[in-house]
């Protein structure tokens, strides 16, 4: 990845790709972006319990309405057509820091996380729902961005696949999939 000055990074997303047994699967590190704006970071210490490094909106450095900045946008190539759950290894600090915004392609925006699981790292997917439906996408380059929504928030791991039973554990693998 190369740095560039006021906090911009451009790179390439690392991003692995499985097929097994019909089911797809993408898994990438949070830090593997292709773009990032502040006030979303970087961080590198401090990451008791995340796979390594991590993305952070640090609590108190602002929230919408009162500052519409700080996102990480990705270039993911998805294996094969198909309905995908989005899940993402997070951290939140509290009620009013738990979700983020998430934008694929030019697709409207998506409420993501709000569940009342704090100061820990696990696990968030979108939909929530069993009776909602999974996001459709074609085989090729999609992109998605995480974008500020609610400050005092951590972001680790991106996951996609279209197995509507798997639940991942811990720390994903990034180099293949079960």
């Amino acid at each position: 990845m190369k740095s560039l000055y006021k906090g911009i990074v451009l790179g390439t997303a690392l991003v692995a790709s499985t097929v097994w047994g019909g089911n797809a699967k993408v898994c990438f590190e949070a830090e593997t972006f292709k773009t990032i704006e502040p006030p979303m970071t970087v961080k590198t210490n401090g990451c008791d319990g995340a796979s390594g490094a991590f993305l952070e909106i640090a609590e108190g450095v602002g929230n919408p309405p009162k500052l519409n900045s700080g996102k990480a946008e990705y270039e993911v190539e998805i294996p094969e057509d198909g309905a995908y759950i989005l899940w993402a290894r997070v951290e939140w600090n509290g009620e009013c820091s738990n979700s983020f915004t998430v934008m694929i392609d030019d697709r409207p925006p998506i409420l993501f996380g709000e569940d009342m699981t704090f100061h820990t790292w696990h696990w968030v997917k979108y939909p929530v729902s069993r009776m909602a439906k999974p996001i459709t996408l074609e085989a090729g380059k999609h992109k998605i961005t995480f974008a500020n929504r609610e400050d005092g928030v951590r972001i680790d791991q991106i996951l996609l696949t279209t197995n509507r039973r798997y639940t991942p554990m811990g720390v994903e693998e990034t180099g293949g999939g079960k």
